[in-house]
């Protein structure tokens, strides 16, 4: 059966013979992985130069694919994002961005409001004129409302340390490694109330950024079974 779906591009996995593994968040299906034939040859359908990072297509697909995947048979642009594939900021990030959702989304979980946030988010990401240096922190924290890990309690003074194991604020840390320290909960705090397009409103120490990215991650790994990340580390070099 055909079907016509916008989605977004997380992964081109290449395969033998000019094939690819493609995985796509989209709008009706939620996450599904693709299979998509010659995707370098010129009279393709499904070019490789339309499935990069946080693209967003219009995808045709036949739901009787090839072992078991999905069959992308045809692709076009929905949405220009010039200036994410231009900016190696926006690169960066974009590529960390779509390794992130790939690992911490489930398959076929279809949520048309997680993928408006999605959509939304690449669309400013790509508009945006200003720095982007916390925008993949505040990312994280609103991508974690829609998975339902958003922090639980009121971050004060007498309750400064975060428990990433149990997801609360607390008076003191906890008896395991797995907290974030009194700086870095603080700034956690401040930004779980904000929306993204606030994501420049604040000047976040550099080393405050990198420590609270990688609580943000460990947390996820604990809630979602979630497979450490690698492009974070090109992030750091880059902010």
């Amino acid at each position: 059966m055909f079907q016509t779906t916008e989605a977004v591009v997380l992964q081109l996995y290449p395969y033998k013979d000019n094939n690819a593994v493609v995985k796509l968040y989209s709008r009706d299906m939620g996450l599904i992985s693709c299979w998509a034939a010659s995707i370098h040859k010129k009279t393709s359908k499904t070019k490789a130069n339309l499935l990069q990072p946080l693209s967003i297509i219009k995808a045709e697909i036949n739901n009787k694919g090839t072992e078991n995947l999905i069959q992308l048979r045809e692709v076009e642009t929905s949405v220009q994002t010039p200036g994410i594939a231009l900016n190696i900021e926006k690169s960066t990030i974009a590529m960390f961005l779509a390794e992130l959702l790939l690992k911490s989304l489930k398959e076929s979980s279809h949520d048309e409001s997680l993928y408006e946030f999605i959509r939304e988010s690449v669309l400013l990401l790509d508009k945006t004129n200003e720095r982007c240096t916390n925008f993949h922190v505040l990312f994280i924290i609103r991508l974690s409302d829609y998975l339902g890990l958003l922090p639980k309690g009121n971050y004060s003074a007498t309750t400064s340390y975060f428990n990433l194991q149990d997801g609360i604020y607390q008076s003191s840390p906890p008896l395991h490694p797995h907290f974030l320290s009194p700086a870095e909960t603080e700034w956690l705090s401040k930004l779980s109330s904000k929306s993204l397009d606030k994501f420049n409103d604040w000047t976040i120490p550099a080393q405050s950024r990198k420590l609270l990215l990688r609580g943000l991650l460990e947390y996820f790994e604990l809630h979602l079974a979630m497979s450490p990340l690698k492009s974070h580390l090109v992030l750091e070099e880059v902010f």
